[in-house]
């Protein structure tokens, strides 16, 4: 596995800085625990795993935006100047925080439903699909959208990604 012969070696490579017995004892558990829940309750454990990471992504990219906009903010007021309101809107506020959960936990939730329908009745099985497409490409705009106003990424690249994943949702109805 990724050139290791057994996965204790592959978690020595990972975790060699970290205390083995702390790692052995608490996190690997856990993990484990995680891992046969996911495997219960989604189609894809990489797949749901994969959603949760482009989430926190989101979220990071999305307080990174929050925090430049904090500043331009400041920078106004440092200056005597008003705050215009495009900019005050978009400051960061702690209150985002419990809805980024709030929608990860409601996409979770609906996957699970799906998942369960899917087995007593055949007409939700491709359902699954259609709301993990969407989910991962809600995320992945979002992500553009923060990376396009941070200035990192450019905005004629935005317009095409939102332009290709809108042609491949619509393809799926």
């Amino acid at each position: 596995m990724f050139g290791y012969t057994t996965i204790g070696e592959l978690i020595k490579a990972i975790f060699k800085h970290c205390d083995t017995a702390l790692y052995l004892k608490y996190v690997m558990p856990v993990v484990l625990f995680i891992n046969t829940v996911f495997t219960f309750l989604f189609q894809s454990v990489g797949g749901i795993w994969f959603l949760i990471f482009l989430y926190a992504v989101d979220f990071l990219t999305g307080i990174a935006k929050a925090i430049y906009y904090s500043l331009k903010a400041s920078r106004y007021k440092n200056k005597g100047l008003p705050v215009p309101e495009e900019i005050a809107s978009k400051v960061l506020i702690s209150k985002k925080f419990p809805r980024f959960l709030l929608t990860l936990f409601a996409a979770l939730l609906l996957l699970t439903i799906l998942n369960f329908a899917a087995i007593h009745s055949i007409v939700f099985t491709p359902l699954y699909g259609i709301f993990y497409a969407v989910f991962v490409a809600q995320n992945t705009i979002s992500i553009a959208e923060n990376l396009s106003e941070l200035g990192l990424l450019n905005a004629s690249i935005l317009k095409k990604l939102k332009r290709k994943i809108g042609e491949f949702i619509n393809s799926k109805d």
